[in-house]
């Protein structure tokens, strides 16, 4: 199955400056499975993922449609619970 990836530009550079990434996955894949593989072929991407340690820093956001997926610039912040 074919993915392509929308990247929004302050992400670009994180992605060797591309604005779109299409990518072949297995056809049982998952969101979830696209995100470990394009932050395997994109390690720059991981710099915008929050931990523990860093919880509000930059990062993005996902949205999906059909076999379009979108990374956003999102402001971090915590999720209450």
């Amino acid at each position: 199955m074919n993915v392509t990836i929308v990247i929004a530009k302050p992400l670009q550079a994180a992605c060797e400056g591309r604005a779109k990434i299409e990518l072949g996955v297995p056809p049982t894949s998952d969101i979830g499975d696209v995100l470990q593989t394009l932050l395997a072929l994109y390690p720059g991407l991981k710099a915008f993922v929050p931990s523990e340690k860093k919880p509000r820093k930059p990062c993005f956001a996902v949205a999906t449609a059909g076999s379009l997926v979108y990374l956003f610039a999102a402001s971090s912040g915590r999720v209450s619970s």
